[in-house]
């Protein structure tokens, strides 16, 4: 063999292995960087878009926020600032200032919800119906965000005038458990107006007829003696002669009219929840 031919096959054997080892570089090792470095591009071009798209809805968001602050800011209702039911019975004491109302607090548990916390009380006690009303609608409606449930009515009776009622309910107050009501602690606003009715429908129509106690005169067991424009004389129950003038008291009522041309003085009675009209005239 030739020194050429020889030179030759060595100078093909050498490229053969060049472009054989490039080869076995490109497919073996750079082809899997390559594919790698592309899914590493690709995966960042998805955070990157995605990156994008957050920093386009910041603006948005941003206005959003502002519009959320304004409208809790001057939102007619808050809720409590935390879980201490010594603020929730501190208010109701505030509440009570309208209703003079006896009642117990009794703090029986709390809970969490999603997006706040729930304290929940008995509330018992006794005052008048109409207090009871005003002390109700003021929870309801003032600030703080608060329910009524499970309320039990009952009157007194007699012995508390009629007026007079025992009640007990179940008080369920919502307090912050995100810190969105961060405003500086304050009384909260208290609702005045009674947006309900003060009818008392225990107050019985027809009661029974209080005694004498305070010994007045008694229109049915007296005798009309006189009477001018201005007053009537009256021989009473026991004896005695009294004077009364226009809306003086008599036993369960007082004298309304007096009419001296026809000798007559009218009473008007409350017998029990009775209006009567009783009429006497001068014994001649």
């Amino acid at each position: 063999m030739s020194y050429g031919i020889r030179n030759t096959l060595i100078m093909l054997v050498v490229l053969v292995l060049i472009y054989g080892s490039g080869y076995a570089y490109v497919h073996f090792v750079q082809k899997p960087e390559i594919e790698r470095l592309e899914l590493s591009v690709s995966g960042l071009e998805n955070e990157y878009n995605q990156d994008q798209q957050t920093a386009d809805l910041v603006p948005m968001l941003r206005e959003q926020f502002t519009q959320s602050r304004q409208f809790i800011d001057n939102y007619d209702k808050i809720i409590f600032r935390n879980n201490n039911p010594d603020e929730v019975f501190r208010f109701l004491t505030i509440l009570n200032n309208m209703s003079n109302l006896n009642f117990n607090y009794v703090f029986q548990d709390s809970t969490i919800t999603e997006d706040y916390g729930v304290l929940r009380s008995e509330i018992s006690g006794d005052g008048s119906y109409r207090g009871l009303m005003t002390f109700i609608n003021a929870i309801e409606n003032s600030e703080p965000v608060q329910k009524i449930n499970n309320i039990a009515i009952s009157p007194v009776g007699m012995d508390g005038g009629y007026q007079n009622v025992n009640f007990t309910f179940t008080l369920n107050s919502n307090y912050d458990t995100h810190n969105i009501f961060d405003s500086p602690e304050r009384t909260p606003g208290i609702a005045t107006g009674n947006l309900s009715s003060n009818h008392n429908p225990f107050f019985p129509l027809i009661r029974s007829v209080a005694p004498n106690v305070d010994e007045l005169p008694d229109v049915d067991n007296s005798r009309l003696i006189g009477l001018s424009s201005s007053a009537v004389f009256l021989l009473n129950q026991n004896g005695r002669m009294l004077t009364l003038r226009q809306n003086d008291r008599v036993y369960l009522g007082r004298l309304e009219t007096i009419n001296v041309r026809e000798g007559k003085a009218t009473f008007r009675l409350n017998r029990g929840g009775i209006i009567d009209l009783v009429t006497l005239e001068v014994q001649r």
